[in-house]
């Protein structure tokens, strides 16, 4: 038997890539980016997980100077933004 719509289901969402951080006093700090501003960040083709492989030093890099700058969102979770990446120095986004 085939799968059906369900009524009143939610749309899809975007895929949100995660991971996990520690602050230096132990707290554990849950961040995350939307797969399509990676993708809009490298435009290669390797798929939003294969992105965040190759660029994990930098995401944490980035992480950390927004935690710095604006701490956690509720329940310890931080989100990184096209903008976010924007601002990186060209220099770091290799």
């Amino acid at each position: 038997m085939p799968l059906i719509r369900k009524n009143g289901a939610s749309a899809p969402r975007e895929l949100g890539l995660f991971w996990s951080m520690q602050t230096p006093e132990g707290t554990a700090v849950d961040v995350f980016i939307y797969a399509s501003a990676l993708q809009s960040f490298d435009p290669a083709s390797l798929g939003p997980v294969g992105l965040l492989k190759r660029h994990r030093s930098l995401l944490e890099s980035v992480a950390s100077e927004k935690y710095d700058r604006k701490g956690t969102a509720e329940g310890n979770l931080l989100h990184l933004t096209e903008e976010d990446l924007r601002v990186t120095p060209p220099a770091e986004a290799v």
